[in-house]
C-alpha cells in the first residue's frame, strides 16, 4: 500500500537537495564535492539518497557519478545534468536539473527540456494512457527547435523499486498502458541538439545488486545497506578491497554496473524530472 506521506517528504527533501546542488555547480569545483555534500544534505534531512547523485555533463545524458580523486571539476560552459533522489523507508523521489556552468549558450535546450516536463504534468489525469504524455513532450521539444531522446524514458516508482513497471517515453511510442490512481512515477524529459539517441559507454561508477540469491560475506553486507536500490563506488570505501569486489560481482552477475549513457553522436543534452503521485484524483508532484 502507498504511503502518501513518505512519498511527499522524499520528495520534499529531493526538491531541497536538487535546489542546493544547483548552486553549488559551479566553475572549479569538484564533481566529488558536489555529490558528497547533496548526499549529506539528504541524510541530514532524514531520508537516504535513493541512488547516487548523478553529474553528467554535455552530450553525457546520464549515470556519471563521481569516485574519490577521479580530477573531475566543473568547467565554464559545460552542461551538468544534476539527477538525484531521496528515500524514506523505500518510498523514493526523483528530480533533475541542467545547470550551465558560467555561461547561457545553452539556455534554450534547457528551456525545451523543461517547458516539455511542465507540459506534461499539465496533460496528467487518472485514466491517461502513457503516449498521450510522450506526444506533449515530443511536440513541445520539437517546437522549441530541439529533439527528444528517444531511448530513455520516465519510470514508474514503488517501494526500494527505482524503475518499476512503466515507461513514460519521451514521444507518442504508441502505448496504452494506462496510469492509475495510487501510482507514484518520475517524468523526465531529455531534450538535444543531436538526433535523439544515447549509447552505453563505460562504468560510470554505480551499481545495483541483481541477483542476492547465493550472497553471503562482504556482499551480505552490501545488500544488507543498499538493498534493490543502486549505490556508488564511493559508498563501499569502508569495505576492504571493495573496487574488487565490485569486479567480481559485476562477473558473477550478482551486480549490474551501470554504462554512461552518451548521446550518440555526441551532441548536448539537457534533462529535468518530478516525480508524480496519482493519489484517487489527485496529481501530487512532490519535488516541485
Amino acid at each position: 500500500m502507498m504511503d502518501l506521506k513518505k512519498y511527499i517528504e522524499a520528495g520534499k527533501i529531493g526538491k531541497e537537495a536538487r535546489e542546493l546542488g544547483a548552486e553549488l555547480i559551479k566553475e572549479g569545483v569538484s564533481y566529488y564535492e558536489v555529490a558528497q555534500k547533496i548526499e549529506k544534505y539528504i541524510m541530514d534531512s532524514g531520508a537516504f539518497p535513493a541512488f547516487p547523485v548523478n553529474l553528467s555533463p554535455n552530450h553525457i545524458a546520464a549515470h556519471y557519478s563521481p569516485i574519490k580523486n577521479d580530477g573531475m571539476v566543473f568547467k565554464r560552459g559545460d552542461l551538468i545534468k544534476l539527477d538525484l533522489g531521496a528515500h524514506i523507508d523505500g518510498y523514493i523521489s526523483d528530480t533533475a536539473v541542467t545547470v550551465e556552468v558560467g555561461t547561457n549558450k545553452w539556455e534554450e535546450l534547457i528551456e525545451a527540456s523543461r517547458m516539455a516536463l511542465k507540459r506534461a504534468i499539465k496533460t496528467l489525469r487518472p485514466g491517461i494512457e502513457v503516449w498521450e504524455i510522450g506526444m506533449a513532450i515530443e511536440e513541445e521539444i520539437k517546437m522549441r527547435g530541439f529533439t527528444p531522446i528517444y531511448n530513455l524514458t520516465g519510470h514508474g516508482l514503488a517501494r526500494y523499486d527505482l524503475h518499476h513497471a512503466i515507461s513514460i517515453p519521451n514521444y507518442n511510442d504508441g502505448s496504452k498502458i494506462v496510469l492509475k490512481p495510487d501510482m507514484a512515477f518520475a517524468i523526465e524529459p531529455f531534450a538535444t541538439n543531436g538526433r535523439g539517441y544515447v549509447k552505453n559507454g563505460k562504468g560510470g561508477n554505480i551499481y545495483m545488486f541483481i541477483d542476492t540469491r547465493k550472497i553471503d560475506g562482504i556482499y551480505k553486507d552490501m545488500f544488507n545497506e543498499f538493498k534493490t536500490l543502486p549505490f556508488a563506488a564511493r559508498w563501499c570505501e569502508k569495505y576492504p578491497d571493495y573496487e574488487e569486489t565490485l569486479r567480481i560481482g559485476v562477473k558473477k552477475g550478482i551486480l549490474h554496473h551501470f554504462a554512461v549513457l552518451h548521446e550518440k553522436k555526441k551532441y548536448m543534452v539537457a534533462q529535468t524530472e518530478h516525480t508524480i503521485v496519482m493519489a484517487g484524483d489527485d496529481i501530487i508532484v512532490t519535488t516541485e
